[in-house]
């Protein structure tokens, strides 16, 4: 399963990163990354504005309930990359633990992506998924969010143009099993459904029961 949201971002949330993007020191992306797989550059997650820029994005993700059902996030981490002319990420899949050493890692069981530039800034620099039903090429909006599993192979083209700019992240669920999350999912979207079309009816709280019991049974703490 994957998700994808319009306007996780504002334009003017948008424009707020970019500024402080612009302004921010970048390491090469080798430093957690395959020389022969990757070319790109990542900010500096040490800057203090950078992180405020982190936890302003971060914030925004919380802030959907349709990230939070999908996603179920125990722990997130994410960074800002940048692609200049010639920079590119060959087919590759995230690691499974994500973080700077084992001991600060996290189970990488969802990827994502927002993207901070707009698909006329730049040419080339498109973002390929090796998905169950093929090849899907996206190239959205700023301010859009895309979440995949983490274990599909996936790249970005050469740029060839322009500069792309993004943020990049890992989610570990409480819930691993991806079959597991689907269903949670679903259970909620129909109570969401049936709050908005039968406010009076009983029915939204016993499918509320049935989610939740499903999460004793199933989450990890």
């Amino acid at each position: 399963m994957m998700l994808q949201l319009d306007n996780l971002l504002t334009r003017t949330e948008v424009a707020r990163v970019r500024e402080t993007l612009a302004r921010a020191p970048y390491e090469a992306g080798t430093t957690s990354g395959k020389e022969t797989l990757k070319n790109n550059l990542q900010a500096d997650k040490g800057n203090q504005e950078v992180q405020v820029a982190t936890r302003a994005v971060l914030n925004r993700m919380f802030a959907r309930a349709e990230f939070t059902g999908f996603a179920m996030p125990r722990n997130v981490t994410l960074m800002f990359n940048r692609y200049d002319v010639g920079m590119t990420y060959k087919d590759h899949m995230d690691a499974a633990l994500m973080g700077p050493s084992q001991a600060q890692a996290l189970r990488a069981d969802l990827s994502f992506t927002v993207f901070l530039t707009d698909p006329d800034e730049y040419e080339g620099g498109d973002f390929v998924l090796q998905s169950p039903f093929g090849e899907q090429r996206i190239k959205a909006p700023a301010g859009s969010f895309m979440c995949y599993p983490s274990d599909m192979l996936h790249r970005v083209d050469p740029v060839t143009q322009g500069t792309r700019w993004a943020a990049v992240g890992w989610i570990q669920s409480f819930l691993r099993e991806p079959r597991q999350r689907a269903v949670i999912t679903q259970l909620e979207d129909l109570r969401r459904r049936l709050v908005h079309d039968y406010p009076d009816s009983p029915y939204p709280e016993e499918f509320a029961q049935i989610h939740q019991n499903l999460l004793r049974m199933w989450a990890e703490i």
